[in-house]
Protein backbone atom coordinates (compact mmCIF):
# COMPACT_ATOMS: atom_id res chain seq x y z
CA UNK A 1 0.00 0.00 0.00
CA UNK A 2 1.49 3.34 -0.67
CA UNK A 3 2.30 5.71 2.00
CA UNK A 4 0.23 8.60 3.49
CA UNK A 5 0.36 12.06 4.21
CA UNK A 6 -2.10 12.12 6.45
CA UNK A 7 -3.30 9.74 9.11
CA UNK A 8 -5.18 9.36 12.17
CA UNK A 9 -3.42 9.61 15.17
CA UNK A 10 -4.06 9.07 18.94
CA UNK A 11 -2.65 11.29 21.09
CA UNK A 12 -3.62 9.78 24.41
CA UNK A 13 -2.37 6.61 23.37
CA UNK A 14 0.93 8.24 22.44
CA UNK A 15 1.20 9.89 25.59
CA UNK A 16 0.35 7.26 27.51
CA UNK A 17 2.81 4.84 25.98
CA UNK A 18 5.72 6.61 26.03
CA UNK A 19 5.20 7.89 29.72
CA UNK A 20 9.02 7.69 31.05
CA UNK A 21 10.80 8.31 28.28
CA UNK A 22 13.16 11.52 28.06
CA UNK A 23 12.12 13.94 26.05
CA UNK A 24 14.56 13.56 22.72
CA UNK A 25 13.27 10.06 22.61
CA UNK A 26 9.54 10.69 22.76
CA UNK A 27 10.72 13.38 19.90
CA UNK A 28 12.22 10.79 17.53
CA UNK A 29 9.64 8.13 17.84
CA UNK A 30 6.79 11.05 17.17
CA UNK A 31 8.93 11.85 13.84
CA UNK A 32 9.92 8.12 12.98
CA UNK A 33 5.98 7.19 13.06
CA UNK A 34 5.54 9.45 11.21
CA UNK A 35 8.18 8.43 8.59
CA UNK A 36 6.94 4.70 8.72
CA UNK A 37 3.27 6.27 7.42
CA UNK A 38 4.51 8.04 4.68
CA UNK A 39 6.84 4.78 3.70
CA UNK A 40 3.72 2.36 3.72
CA UNK A 41 4.41 1.10 6.95
CA UNK A 42 8.22 0.39 6.14
CA UNK A 43 10.94 2.63 6.83
CA UNK A 44 14.50 2.41 4.93
CA UNK A 45 16.50 1.20 8.12
CA UNK A 46 19.40 4.19 5.88
CA UNK A 47 21.03 5.95 9.02
CA UNK A 48 22.20 8.94 6.90
CA UNK A 49 18.55 9.17 5.55
CA UNK A 50 17.08 9.05 8.78
CA UNK A 51 19.50 11.10 10.60
CA UNK A 52 19.19 14.09 7.72
CA UNK A 53 15.28 14.14 7.90
CA UNK A 54 15.62 14.37 12.26
CA UNK A 55 18.30 17.27 11.99
CA UNK A 56 20.66 15.25 14.26
CA UNK A 57 24.25 13.52 13.06
CA UNK A 58 24.31 9.71 12.69
CA UNK A 59 25.72 8.89 15.74
CA UNK A 60 23.13 10.61 17.80
CA UNK A 61 20.43 8.93 15.54
CA UNK A 62 22.17 4.99 15.79
CA UNK A 63 21.55 6.23 19.78
CA UNK A 64 18.13 6.58 19.35
CA UNK A 65 17.48 3.51 17.05
CA UNK A 66 19.28 1.34 19.52
CA UNK A 67 17.13 2.46 22.48
CA UNK A 68 13.61 2.59 20.31
CA UNK A 69 14.17 -0.91 19.59
CA UNK A 70 14.88 -1.74 23.00
CA UNK A 71 11.43 -0.13 24.12
CA UNK A 72 10.00 -1.83 21.79
CA UNK A 73 8.68 0.83 20.07
CA UNK A 74 10.06 -0.05 16.36
CA UNK A 75 11.32 -3.09 15.08
CA UNK A 76 14.07 -3.81 12.02
CA UNK A 77 12.34 -6.34 9.17
CA UNK A 78 14.87 -6.92 7.18
CA UNK A 79 15.97 -3.27 5.71
CA UNK A 80 13.44 -2.14 7.02
CA UNK A 81 12.13 -0.01 10.54
CA UNK A 82 8.23 -0.79 11.14
CA UNK A 83 5.96 -0.33 13.53
CA UNK A 84 3.36 -2.89 14.86
CA UNK A 85 0.46 -0.89 15.08
CA UNK A 86 1.13 1.32 11.90
CA UNK A 87 1.20 -1.92 9.80
CA UNK A 88 -2.17 -3.20 11.55
CA UNK A 89 -3.64 0.67 10.75
CA UNK A 90 -2.67 0.53 7.05
CA UNK A 91 -3.78 -2.80 6.76
CA UNK A 92 -7.32 -1.98 7.96
CA UNK A 93 -7.20 1.42 5.46
CA UNK A 94 -6.34 -0.98 2.48
CA UNK A 95 -9.28 -3.13 3.17
CA UNK A 96 -11.32 -0.19 3.57
CA UNK A 97 -10.47 1.17 0.02
CA UNK A 98 -11.13 -1.92 -1.56
CA UNK A 99 -14.41 -1.89 0.15
CA UNK A 100 -15.49 1.51 -1.12
CA UNK A 101 -13.56 0.66 -4.27
CA UNK A 102 -16.60 -1.94 -4.99
CA UNK A 103 -19.32 0.44 -3.07
CA UNK A 104 -18.86 2.80 -5.72
CA UNK A 105 -21.58 1.79 -8.48
CA UNK A 106 -23.62 0.95 -5.44
CA UNK A 107 -26.51 3.90 -4.26
CA UNK A 108 -25.18 6.17 -1.51
CA UNK A 109 -27.14 5.81 1.80
CA UNK A 110 -24.88 7.89 3.75
CA UNK A 111 -26.42 11.46 3.12
CA UNK A 112 -26.43 12.69 5.93
CA UNK A 113 -23.29 12.26 7.95
CA UNK A 114 -22.06 15.22 9.07
CA UNK A 115 -18.43 16.03 9.87
CA UNK A 116 -16.72 16.52 13.61
CA UNK A 117 -16.57 19.59 15.22
CA UNK A 118 -13.48 21.55 16.06
CA UNK A 119 -13.50 19.65 19.76
CA UNK A 120 -14.01 16.13 18.29
CA UNK A 121 -11.32 14.13 20.10
CA UNK A 122 -10.49 10.33 19.89
CA UNK A 123 -11.58 7.34 21.84
CA UNK A 124 -9.34 6.12 24.49
CA UNK A 125 -8.99 2.98 22.63
CA UNK A 126 -6.74 0.83 20.22
CA UNK A 127 -9.85 0.28 18.02
CA UNK A 128 -8.75 0.49 14.28
CA UNK A 129 -9.64 3.57 11.95
CA UNK A 130 -12.02 1.63 9.61
CA UNK A 131 -15.16 3.25 11.88
CA UNK A 132 -14.02 6.46 11.83
CA UNK A 133 -11.02 7.22 8.68
CA UNK A 134 -11.71 6.89 5.64
CA UNK A 135 -8.43 8.09 3.47
CA UNK A 136 -8.90 10.93 0.42
CA UNK A 137 -7.93 10.05 -2.30
CA UNK A 138 -3.81 10.82 -3.23
CA UNK A 139 -4.92 13.41 -5.81
CA UNK A 140 -6.69 15.60 -3.17
CA UNK A 141 -3.97 15.55 -0.83
CA UNK A 142 -1.78 16.64 -3.88
CA UNK A 143 -3.69 19.40 -4.76
CA UNK A 144 -4.16 20.95 -1.10
CA UNK A 145 -0.65 20.76 -0.39
CA UNK A 146 0.15 22.84 -3.89
CA UNK A 147 -2.57 24.96 -2.94
CA UNK A 148 -1.30 25.85 0.89
CA UNK A 149 2.35 25.80 -0.16
CA UNK A 150 1.43 28.44 -2.65
CA UNK A 151 -0.20 30.52 -0.22
CA UNK A 152 2.54 30.29 2.23
CA UNK A 153 5.18 31.83 -0.49
CA UNK A 154 7.77 29.87 0.91
CA UNK A 155 7.22 30.25 4.62
CA UNK A 156 6.89 26.49 5.62
CA UNK A 157 9.36 24.12 6.21
CA UNK A 158 9.87 21.46 3.40
CA UNK A 159 9.43 18.63 5.46
CA UNK A 160 6.27 20.01 7.17
CA UNK A 161 4.76 21.38 4.24
CA UNK A 162 4.24 17.18 3.52
CA UNK A 163 1.66 17.12 6.65
CA UNK A 164 -1.69 18.35 5.89
CA UNK A 165 -3.69 16.71 8.58
CA UNK A 166 -4.48 20.30 10.69
CA UNK A 167 -5.48 21.55 7.75
CA UNK A 168 -7.93 18.55 6.44
CA UNK A 169 -8.94 18.58 10.03
CA UNK A 170 -10.29 21.95 9.41
CA UNK A 171 -12.04 21.56 6.28
CA UNK A 172 -13.56 18.13 7.68
CA UNK A 173 -15.20 20.36 9.75
CA UNK A 174 -16.64 22.95 7.46
CA UNK A 175 -13.97 25.32 7.53
CA UNK A 176 -13.79 27.20 3.70
CA UNK A 177 -10.33 26.43 2.34
CA UNK A 178 -10.55 29.42 -0.48
CA UNK A 179 -12.29 31.66 1.97
CA UNK A 180 -11.07 30.99 5.45
CA UNK A 181 -7.93 29.17 5.25
CA UNK A 182 -5.66 30.23 1.96
CA UNK A 183 -6.15 33.85 2.56
CA UNK A 184 -5.58 33.80 6.47
CA UNK A 185 -1.79 31.87 5.55
CA UNK A 186 -1.49 34.61 2.80
CA UNK A 187 -1.80 37.08 5.21
CA UNK A 188 0.32 35.61 8.03
CA UNK A 189 2.94 34.17 5.95
CA UNK A 190 3.65 37.91 4.48
CA UNK A 191 4.55 38.98 8.01
CA UNK A 192 6.88 35.87 8.76
CA UNK A 193 10.50 36.21 9.32
CA UNK A 194 11.23 32.67 9.37
CA UNK A 195 9.30 29.40 7.90
CA UNK A 196 6.42 27.79 9.85
CA UNK A 197 7.51 24.37 11.25
CA UNK A 198 4.03 23.24 11.14
CA UNK A 199 0.88 24.14 9.25
CA UNK A 200 -0.56 24.12 12.65
CA UNK A 201 0.79 27.48 13.02
CA UNK A 202 -1.61 29.07 11.52
CA UNK A 203 -4.11 27.54 12.84
CA UNK A 204 -5.18 29.62 15.62
CA UNK A 205 -5.60 32.43 12.76
CA UNK A 206 -7.38 30.55 10.65
CA UNK A 207 -10.18 29.52 13.29
CA UNK A 208 -10.27 33.14 14.75
CA UNK A 209 -10.95 34.60 10.95
CA UNK A 210 -13.76 31.53 10.20
CA UNK A 211 -15.60 32.40 13.66
CA UNK A 212 -15.61 36.17 13.25
CA UNK A 213 -17.42 35.10 9.82
CA UNK A 214 -19.94 32.51 11.30
CA UNK A 215 -20.32 35.29 14.11
CA UNK A 216 -21.44 37.87 11.81
CA UNK A 217 -23.76 35.79 10.00
CA UNK A 218 -21.68 35.74 6.62
CA UNK A 219 -22.48 33.48 4.35
CA UNK A 220 -19.70 32.07 2.23
CA UNK A 221 -18.91 34.95 -0.89
CA UNK A 222 -19.57 34.28 -4.61
CA UNK A 223 -16.90 33.57 -6.44
CA UNK A 224 -14.75 37.10 -7.14
CA UNK A 225 -15.54 38.47 -10.21
CA UNK A 226 -12.22 40.18 -10.64
CA UNK A 227 -9.07 38.74 -11.98
CA UNK A 228 -6.97 36.18 -9.67
CA UNK A 229 -3.73 35.79 -11.72
CA UNK A 230 -0.59 37.34 -11.20
CA UNK A 231 -1.19 39.99 -13.27
CA UNK A 232 -4.05 41.63 -12.17
CA UNK A 233 -2.55 41.68 -8.71
CA UNK A 234 0.75 43.02 -10.01
CA UNK A 235 -1.68 45.98 -11.73
CA UNK A 236 -3.23 46.45 -9.15
CA UNK A 237 -0.52 46.46 -6.29
CA UNK A 238 1.48 49.69 -8.64
CA UNK A 239 -1.40 51.29 -8.83
CA UNK A 240 -2.17 50.99 -5.04
CA UNK A 241 1.61 51.98 -4.38
CA UNK A 242 1.27 54.76 -6.56
CA UNK A 243 -2.32 55.84 -4.55
CA UNK A 244 -1.18 54.53 -0.88
CA UNK A 245 -4.38 53.03 -0.83
CA UNK A 246 -6.22 50.30 -1.51
CA UNK A 247 -10.40 48.96 -2.46
CA UNK A 248 -11.42 46.95 -0.20
CA UNK A 249 -14.30 46.45 -1.84
CA UNK A 250 -13.22 45.96 -5.11
CA UNK A 251 -10.06 43.52 -3.72
CA UNK A 252 -10.61 41.98 -0.45
CA UNK A 253 -8.46 42.87 2.46
CA UNK A 254 -5.25 44.89 2.07
CA UNK A 255 -1.45 43.36 2.36
CA UNK A 256 -0.63 43.32 5.88
CA UNK A 257 -4.74 42.11 6.88
CA UNK A 258 -5.56 38.80 7.46
CA UNK A 259 -7.30 37.55 4.65
CA UNK A 260 -5.44 39.29 2.04
CA UNK A 261 -5.79 37.49 -1.21
CA UNK A 262 -2.60 38.82 -2.86
CA UNK A 263 0.00 36.59 -3.91
CA UNK A 264 2.29 36.22 -1.16
CA UNK A 265 5.44 36.60 -3.40
CA UNK A 266 4.11 39.89 -5.22
CA UNK A 267 3.70 41.23 -1.62
CA UNK A 268 6.95 44.28 -1.10
CA UNK A 269 7.94 45.21 2.37
CA UNK A 270 5.84 47.72 3.24
CA UNK A 271 2.75 47.20 1.51
CA UNK A 272 -0.54 48.19 2.86
CA UNK A 273 1.29 50.36 5.47
CA UNK A 274 -1.06 53.78 5.83
CA UNK A 275 -3.08 52.74 2.69
CA UNK A 276 -5.98 54.50 2.55
CA UNK A 277 -9.66 53.53 1.44
CA UNK A 278 -10.20 53.75 -2.18
CA UNK A 279 -13.55 53.79 -3.65
CA UNK A 280 -12.95 51.91 -6.30
CA UNK A 281 -10.84 50.23 -9.40
CA UNK A 282 -10.58 53.17 -11.95
CA UNK A 283 -9.89 50.93 -14.81
CA UNK A 284 -7.69 53.40 -17.04
CA UNK A 285 -5.61 54.23 -14.32
CA UNK A 286 -4.23 50.05 -14.26
CA UNK A 287 -2.44 50.37 -17.00
CA UNK A 288 1.10 49.36 -16.46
Amino acid sequence: MNGLPYYKAYPRDFIEGTIGMPFELKAAYRLILDLIYMQGGNLPDDERYISGLLGCTIRKWKSLRYDLIACGKIKVSGEFLTNERAISELETLRKLSEKQSENRSRPNKNRELQSPPFDHTEPDTDNTLSSVYSAPPQSDFDALQSKLVDAAGGKIQPHAALVVGPIVELTAAGVDLEVDILPVIRSRAAKMARPAGSWAYFIPAIREAYERRVAAGRALPPPPKIGQSDDDWARRLRFARKRSGWSHDEWGPAPGEDGCLVPTHLLQPGDGGGWQELKAEPKRSLVA
